[in-house]
């Protein structure tokens, strides 16, 4: 993923009326973009939202906004979830507003708390819905909730950062009850458009039995780690797929070293005007396991994956050269673990927006999520 690109935003369209298709409230990105065009009842129901997210003493800087890309693109559909799956609101809370985060570095002692409360709650969340009592001081101590919540279909066990120490430190959600190995990842929110509404879409209403244990996101722009910061700049601390100091290299190491059969899905997004450039037939997807050799998950994926999101799926390094994350940080870190699998799913802006379709995206977490073929 070459860190220059902005992807593109259908992020205002999905967001009308708020809430998403998806059932829940849209990211950060969307909400300013909403914040600052809206009028009458539509900006009353907006401000309603805002109010239950913390307070912040200025709004997120114009130049942080992603221009809509492709005007031609039509907002999707109303449509309710299969089955009434809707995603819990409280997901959307698990990013903040951009400017309510000062980036700070993983500490030794985050790093020693979550040694102790990623294999102790993976270990329980099989056999209990009750969190484990005493790991909700470790996670105190490093300035983390370690939270409840209760849905119609899951009990979940959030980890997040305290809103007085938002500091970009990654957000962790936990499955109890039964759950496959699999692992949902959002590396980039606020630049890759909508990975954050698909991530918890895929991880909150997964096809029935497959449904994944853990998901992962992280809580600060990539490219905000320190103060006058470009995507031209040589490193970029707030990016955690690049940076495998981060506590979230962490806890996906815990999770390899805790779940025998773990695979790791890794979403994100990229704008056409620049990867289309000279392109004669467009790119819709690009599925790579991080490698320049695909393995069998990489190729079981790519195939059905043109049929669910239409033509231009690529399978990397043979079907297109660029997006394969060669050099994505937790691609490299389970290549250590011969039992652990990595997929990394780079979309385009109209597929991003196309998933706010409850059936495709239910399509999409089906083949992601199937069990690998012998």
């Amino acid at each position: 993923m070459k860190p220059s690109r902005r992807t593109g935003s259908w992020r205002p369209f999905v967001a009308a009326g708020v809430v998403s298709v998806l059932g829940f409230a849209p990211g950060t990105e969307a909400q300013t973009a909403l914040s600052s065009n809206a009028s009458g009842a539509l900006a009353q129901k907006s401000q309603k939202l805002e109010a239950t997210r913390p307070a912040v003493s200025a709004k997120t800087p114009k130049q942080e906004r992603v221009p809509q890309e492709d005007p031609a693109v039509n907002p999707p559909e109303a449509a309710g979830a299969k089955d009434g799956c809707r995603v819990d609101a409280r997901f959307s809370g698990l990013w903040p507003r951009v400017d309510a985060v000062t980036f700070h570095p993983t500490t030794l002692e985050e790093r020693a708390a979550f040694t102790k409360l990623i294999p102790a709650l993976l270990a329980a969340a099989p056999k209990q819905k009750d969190v484990p009592p005493e790991l909700t001081n470790v996670a105190a101590s490093v300035g983390f909730f370690l939270e409840t919540w209760t849905t119609p279909r899951d009990t979940f066990w959030v980890l997040r950062e305290r809103p007085d120490r938002y500091h970009g430190a990654g957000a962790y959600v936990v499955r109890t009850g039964e759950a496959t190995e699999d692992v949902v990842q959002v590396p980039h929110p606020y630049f890759d458009i909508g990975t954050e509404d698909i991530g918890a879409g895929l991880f909150s209403c997964p096809p029935e039995g497959r449904a994944p244990r853990l998901f992962m996101t992280a809580t600060a722009h990539r490219y905000h780690g320190t103060p006058g910061e470009t995507p031209e700049d040589p490193e970029h601390p707030a990016d955690v797929a690049h940076n495998p100091d981060h506590l979230f290299q962490t806890v996906t190491d815990l999770a390899a070293r805790s779940l025998p059969a773990l695979r790791v899905v890794q979403l994100h997004g990229f704008g056409e005007s620049k990867v289309q450039k000279g392109r004669t037939e467009t790119l819709t997807a690009v599925v790579s396991d991080g490698s320049r050799q695909p393995g069998a998950w990489a190729r079981q994926v790519s195939v059905p994956l043109e049929d669910a999101l239409g033509h231009g799926v690529k399978l990397f390094p043979e079907g297109v050269q660029v997006l394969g994350g060669t050099q994505n940080a937790q691609a490299r870190l389970l290549q250590a673990y011969p039992q652990a699998l990595f997929l990394h799913l780079e979309m385009s802006s109209r597929t991003r927006k196309a998933l706010a379709r409850p059936a495709r995206l239910e399509r999409l977490g089906q083949i992601l999520f199937a069990p690998l073929e012998d």
